[in-house]
C-alpha cells in the first residue's frame, strides 16, 4: 500500500501573502499622499557667504564695507544688515539709503555681489570718531556685531563683530 501525501507545500502561506500585499499598499498610499500634500517642496534656503566687514573712519563721511569672501552670489536688493551694540540696534538696507544712511550701494556697478566683491553703507560722521546711521551710532573702541538677512526667507545668510578703531 502506496500512502499518498495529499497536502500541498506552498512557498508562501495565503495569510502571509496577504499581509506582503497590504503593506506594500499602504506603503504606495503613503507615498502618492506625501506628494500630493508637497512634502517634497522645495525650502527656500538663504544664500550662503562668507563675508567680512570693515569700518574706515575718516571724518563726515564714515563707512563700513562688507567683502564676499566666497559663497552665493545676492542680490543688494535682496539683503538687510542689522547693527547691533550694547542695548541698541539698527536695520539698514538699500531703502535707508538718504534717510538712516547716506549711501547702501556695491563698490562698482549693478546689484549682484559675487564672491571677491564689496558692497558698503555710508553713514555720517559729523566730524567726530563715529559713524551715525539715523539714530543709532557706531563708536570707537566698541565691539559690534552684525548680521546680513535674506529678506526673501527671513534668515541669516553671514554674521560676525567688529571692534570700531
Amino acid at each position: 500500500m502506496i500512502l499518498k501525501n495529499t497536502k500541498t507545500d506552498e512557498a508562501v502561506s495565503p495569510v502571509v501573502g496577504v499581509m506582503l500585499m497590504l503593506v506594500v499598499t499602504i506603503i504606495i498610499a503613503a507615498a502618492v499622499s506625501g506628494f500630493a500634500g508637497s512634502i517634497t517642496e522645495d525650502q527656500k534656503t538663504a544664500p550662503q557667504v562668507t563675508m567680512a566687514g570693515t569700518v574706515k573712519i575718516n571724518g563726515d563721511l564714515n563707512e563700513t564695507i562688507f567683502e564676499n569672501l566666497g559663497g552665493d552670489a545676492f542680490d543688494l536688493r535682496d539683503i538687510q544688515v542689522v547693527f547691533k551694540s550694547d542695548n541698541t540696534k539698527t536695520t539698514l538696507d538699500v531703502a535707508s539709503a538718504g534717510t538712516d544712511c547716506i549711501e547702501f550701494v556695491k563698490v562698482g556697478t549693478g546689484n549682484l555681489i559675487k564672491p571677491g566683491e564689496m558692497f558698503k553703507i555710508i553713514g555720517d560722521g559729523s566730524g567726530y570718531s563715529a559713524i551715525e546711521y539715523g539714530s543709532f551710532s557706531l563708536y570707537e573702541d566698541t565691539i559690534v556685531y552684525w548680521k546680513i538677512i535674506d529678506v526673501n526667507t527671513g534668515n541669516a545668510m553671514a554674521s560676525g563683530e567688529m571692534v570700531i578703531q
